[in-house]
């Protein structure tokens, strides 16, 4: 499916100390941003897609500098889908393409898009191997999601920061993800000279987990975290409390899931991604949303960021007559996600994740919390 939107919109880069803002007027045809948005169209995968698109809907209405066309094509996150969808990208002559949920068909179209000198940023995949792939093929590849490895990374480093000196236990549930998970944080950890004091597994999906907690309190940690999924680090929280012992939970990204029996304790820390609404850089953006009466979720806020920063970057390729692509990786974006700069690779410098915790039913910055009550760790403080 094919589909031009016409838009007159704005934006401005940070560079060197210096910020770089884009003409307020509107630019000619000929030199407005011509973008691709690869839209997820299927199932529930759609909801996806539609969230990318009201992020630049929103960018769209809020600004003065002219996107000159939207390209909408189908992600239908094969090979097949990426390679058509990026032929008709390259056809249009867009100036960059963003989306790409689905590693499939970002790595079909990233050859035939970078032939024609077209970037693309991810919104969606996490995959480390695309970026190596790229690195070394030349793609034109950029991420605004998080890489692979940035869960576990922020995972150590709140815990080396966070829980200094506490006994800390490392438990699984023997899943491929939990278990490497925990492996790479222990790996990670001990590279910090760090070790666990206990290290332990469990049955997942139990209705109770009254067993393990009975081996943390033997074990004598206070500071455990867990590899695993949101329903079994609800149970194990659930049953500590229950059998009287006092200890501070930590999971990864799958705990911010979908709520299920039981919910989650009050207090039980997570590494995730933080919801939009706290983010101070996405504020106006967010209530641009509120003031149209639009859900903020998802992909939303991200896809407005990307625009952000492809408006920022089309202006300073005009006024200094480069590539598009050679200023996202030399230049700083100020975005509703924060300030954005990409390494050789086309990652991101920063850590999108941070340490959360479970609070009024929401995860909410652990800093933040900090800041409202000291208190947050199962009535006892960290």
């Amino acid at each position: 499916m094919k589909l031009w939107l016409p838009y007159v919109l704005a934006a401005c880069v940070l560079s060197a100390g210096h910020t770089v803002v884009a003409p307020a007027m509107a630019q000619s045809a000929d030199q407005g941003l011509r973008i691709g948005i690869m839209k997820p169209e299927d199932g529930a995968f759609s909801i996806l897609g539609n969230q990318i698109v009201n992020g630049i809907n929103m960018l769209a209405s809020s600004t003065n500098l002219d996107i000159s066309e939207v390209l909408i094509e189908p992600d239908t996150c094969d090979a097949a889908g990426g390679t058509d969808a990026a032929s008709a990208f390259a056809e249009a002559d867009v100036d960059a393409v963003i989306g790409f949920l689905c590693m499939e068909s970002l790595s079909a179209a990233l050859p035939i898009l970078s032939s024609e000198g077209i970037p693309a940023i991810t919104l969606g995949a996490r995959a480390q191997i695309i970026a190596e792939d790229s690195e070394r093929n030349g793609w034109l590849f950029y991420r605004l999601a998080p890489r692979a490895d940035d869960e576990t990374r922020m995972i150590a480093q709140a815990i080396s920061t966070q829980w200094h000196g506490k006994p800390v236990a490392l438990v699984d549930d023997g899943t491929i993800y939990g278990r490497e998970l925990a492996e790479s944080v222990r790996l990670m950890l001990e590279e910090k000279g760090l070790s666990p004091i206990f290290i332990d597994n469990f049955r997942p999906s139990q209705e109770k987990q009254f067993g393990l907690v009975k081996r943390l309190e033997k074990s004598g940690a206070t500071h455990i975290f867990i590899g695993g999924d949101r329903q079994d680090t609800a149970t194990i929280a659930r049953d500590s409390i229950a059998s009287g012992f006092n200890l501070t939970f930590l999971g990864g990204d799958a705990l911010k899931a979908a709520s299920s029996e039981p919910d989650l304790a009050e207090g039980v820390l997570a590494v995730t991604l933080p919801e939009p609404q706290y983010l101070p850089s996405a504020r106006q953006a967010v209530a641009q949303f509120d003031s149209a009466d639009l859900s903020a979720n998802g992909y939303t806020i991200p896809a407005y960021a990307a625009g952000q920063i492809l408006l920022a970057a089309k202006a300073v390729s005009i006024a200094r007559s480069v590539p598009i692509s050679q200023v996202l990786k030399r230049e700083k974006f100020t975005t509703a996600i924060g300030m954005i700069e990409f390494d050789a690779s086309g990652e991101r410098k920063d850590n999108p994740f941070e340490l959360m915790v479970w609070k009024d039913n929401t995860f909410i910055p652990a800093n933040l919390a900090a800041r409202m009550t000291p208190v947050y760790s199962n009535g006892e403080n960290q």
